[in-house]
């Protein structure tokens, strides 16, 4: 039986200029941007993570 390994190959620059941009937005649209950005980021995690054999 193989087994598998989750990876996620999101780089920690690319996680700061996201959470930034989405930091603007929340202030600028005085939280209203709040639940679109969880679903983005938990979206941007989820299409960012491979699946390797071991």
């Amino acid at each position: 039986m193989a087994k598998y390994r989750l990876v996620n190959t999101l780089g920690f620059g690319e996680i700061f200029v996201q959470a930034l941009i989405w930091v603007v937005l929340i202030v600028l649209t005085f939280g209203i941007a709040t639940p679109f950005f969880a679903y983005y980021f938990l979206k941007l995690i989820i299409n960012r993570t491979e699946i390797h054999e071991m």
